[in-house]
């Protein structure tokens, strides 16, 4: 009796993870509020525009809410970040809802112990988005509303040899120019290793995603930006070219000894 009612909740639960998946691979984007509310200012520790770039990454077709796309409400899912009570650490869990207010996902908890605000908090969030990632979902393409009141699809496929839809265009401009891209932060690929640029007041930061680092991310190096020249600097003070393509791309490196990481944006 007692196997059988292990054998019960077990498909149960595995139906249930089966068809959240499911469920959220039939939305077409997400929307991410620009503060959230056990938080007292926007984008406070840059938990919000972290969020994006997180769902972004999971599959999803992410937006901050004022940059909200012109697409039938319910087609969208709305997000939110909620931290649990906690007597040490903090504890953070990822929410999604429907046009109705209906809860249609919970995340497992994040959980992390540092002192810092800032640390914890992008820690537990970090933490929290690994059951998002791990649910392989695949949102499908954003139909958005025009004027007329016909739709256009917005395909996350890119194809290199026709004109890109405007909403698939990796955000970079040209400042001084040289460009630069727009978002706080972004995903790039190299070789098969994941790697988060970070936004920051003299550039950028380049991390790699690393399982042996405490809070999976290894500092690589610093991008640093003066007037039009950008320069590379690793995490041993070596200094090299730099720049970034119209694609968003990065290519750090001098003559023919260059390294180029792939914008996943």
């Amino acid at each position: 009796m007692t196997r059988f009612l292990l054998l019960s909740i077990s498909f149960l639960l595995a139906t249930n993870a089966f068809s959240q998946n499911t469920n959220l691979s039939d939305y077409s984007y997400v929307v991410i509020p620009e503060q959230f509310d056990f938080l007292k200012g926007r984008d406070l520790y840059q938990m919000n525009s972290m969020s994006k770039f997180y769902f972004d990454k999971s599959g999803f077709n992410a937006y901050l809410a004022d940059s909200a796309p012109n697409a039938n409400r319910c087609d969208g899912l709305y997000a939110n970040v909620e931290e649990l009570k906690s007597i040490l650490g903090t504890k953070l869990q990822i929410v999604l809802k429907d046009c109705n207010d209906n809860e249609i996902y919970r995340s497992q908890e994040g959980k992390s112990k540092y002192k810092e605000y800032d640390k914890t908090y992008q820690d537990a969030l970090r933490k929290a988005f690994n059951s998002v990632e791990a649910m392989g979902v695949n949102q499908k393409d954003l139909v958005l509303l025009t004027d007329s009141s016909n739709s256009t699809a917005v395909s996350k496929q890119t194809n290199i040899n026709s004109e890109e839809p405007e909403l698939t265009k990796p955000k970079v401009s040209r400042v001084s120019g040289i460009l630069l891209p727009d978002a706080k932060f972004s995903n790039y690929s190299n070789n098969g290793k994941t790697f988060l640029l970070r936004k920051t007041t003299e550039g950028y930061s380049l991390y790699e995603e690393s399982a042996s680092s405490e809070d999976g991310l290894l500092l690589k190096g610093k991008i640093i930006v003066m007037d039009n020249v950008v320069r590379y600097m690793d995490s041993s003070g070596n200094v090299s070219d730099a720049a970034f393509d119209p694609s968003g791309n990065l290519i750090v490196g001098n003559g023919s000894s260059k390294m180029i990481y792939l914008s996943q944006n």
